[in-house]
């Protein structure tokens, strides 16, 4: 398994070697501050956090909803209920 792993490591290295173009990074992570694609990256993680924030505020806010109404009737459980 290691010599397979080893092999394909050479190969993606040889290949890398012969085509350096595909190294070259990109716009967006070369630092182009004005390109349209950091632009686009800065929009698309704008949204993700404006989507994400509240999807995640309200999940906590239902379970800070649960432990306060179970504190609120917890004194209503009987606890020969559950007894075996």
């Amino acid at each position: 398994m290691k010599r397979r792993h080893t092999f394909w490591l050479l190969i993606f290295a040889l290949a890398m070697a012969a085509w350096p173009s595909t190294l070259e990074a990109c716009a967006v992570c070369f630092g182009d501050p004005d390109s349209p694609m950091t632009k686009g990256m800065q929009w698309g993680i704008a949204s993700l956090f404006f989507i994400l924030v509240p999807v995640l505020g309200g999940v906590g806010g239902f379970f800070v909803f649960l432990i306060k109404r179970g504190k609120e009737y917890g004194h209503l459980q009987d606890p020969e209920l559950f007894k075996e």
